[in-house]
């Protein structure tokens, strides 16, 4: 009798298991599946910039096919966005942009920073503040999105604070670093408290890869 049953909750566990599957996933959904193994592979082999490509596309691929979610999770993302914008920047004077795509480059000529927040969907930052004149000691830097590239480079003499996660990808901080899942990176320079300039990176990303590094 014990056997019946356990036959029996078998095919009913497989049934349901077949139920869902059948309800979430049709070819468009299994070629995304494809898509992003595939891009996770190629990015654990060394190819970071392709792995990107994949993962874009498989994730566009996935998202298209359940466009409520798509829609509903960047929704919350905005959402969250702001809220976390407000709570980092209270008091203070800052900008705050919401784009679909977003390059924020200062790495080639002298530049002022200023408190910033930046939600994208697919961002490019690239900034060198060996090259910065500040105008005020203290600054915020606040990114936020699907899939980021985001390159920062500080003089050692700056006080540094950094919050950095990252869903899949690769959080590197002077050269060490590597990639993988749910990278999380918090840290403090000695003597933040007393340096004349103070930066303060923020930043999130479902995917990407964040180089920081001290001049």
């Amino acid at each position: 009798m014990n056997r019946r049953k356990q036959i029996l909750a078998i095919i009913l566990i497989a049934t349901g298991v077949m139920l869902l599957i059948g309800k979430w996933l049709n070819p468009l959904s299994v070629i995304a599946l494809l898509v992003l193994c595939y891009g996770i592979y190629t990015m654990r082999a060394g190819r970071i910039s392709f792995g990107y490509k994949c993962l874009a596309v498989g994730a566009g691929l996935l998202l298209l096919n359940h466009i409520v979610l798509l829609i509903g999770g960047i929704l919350l993302s905005i959402a969250v966005f702001y809220a976390r914008s407000r709570e980092l920047h209270a008091g203070q004077r800052y900008m705050e942009r919401v784009e679909w795509v977003s390059q924020l480059k200062r790495d080639r000529e002298a530049w002022v920073p200023e408190n910033i927040s930046l939600w994208h969907l697919f961002g490019d930052v690239d900034c060198d503040f060996s090259l910065a004149l500040p105008a005020e000691p203290d600054t915020v830097i606040h990114l936020q999105g699907l899939i980021g590239d985001a390159d920062l480079s500080f003089p050692e003499e700056y006080g540094l604070e950094l919050d950095v996660f990252v869903g899949y990808g690769k959080v590197s901080f002077d050269g060490e670093g590597r990639p993988g899942m749910l990278n999380k990176f918090v840290w403090r320079s000695p003597g933040y408290e007393r340096s004349e300039q103070k930066v303060r990176v923020v930043l999130a990303h479902a995917a990407g890869n964040v180089n920081i590094r001290m001049n």
